[in-house]
């Protein structure tokens, strides 16, 4: 599902397909409007970026680090929320992203009910409040 004229919900920034296209297809059947890159460097350059509510983004991806998304936000002066999600969550790596600024961090794999329940909580909606 692409994003709307007028933005999307959630900009979702993963570089495994699988990963990117499940995310996807789990948000916009609960009616959030996604769109999606594969790449930071897609990310940072996507039409939809400024305009999305909360970027879902990949800790490890093949060109930069899923921080450097969140660091081009704050770059721009944009507060738009980062939930990172990674399969090497350690400690460590948890608390990276957090002192770069993500709003949250979803470790791999996550369940469908754990995806959206960070969705919702970061955009401050409760699921069943979606039109």
């Amino acid at each position: 599902m692409n994003a709307l004229s007028d933005g999307c919900d959630v900009l979702v920034v993963d570089d495994e397909e699988v990963v990117r296209n499940g995310v996807v297809r789990i948000l916009g059947a609960a009616g959030w409007r996604v769109s999606s890159a594969d790449s930071a460097g897609a990310a940072v350059s996507h039409p939809q970026l400024d305009r999305c509510r909360l970027v879902l983004c990949d800790l490890m991806l093949p060109d930069q680090p899923g921080t450097s998304v969140l660091a081009a936000l704050r770059e721009r002066g944009l507060t738009t929320p980062v939930v990172v999600i990674t399969g090497y969550a350690t400690s460590d790596s948890i608390d990276e992203a957090l002192a770069a600024g993500a709003a949250a961090v979803l470790a791999k794999p996550f369940d469908e009910e754990e995806l959206l329940a960070a969705v919702g909580r970061v955009l401050g909606e409760a699921r069943g409040d979606r039109q």
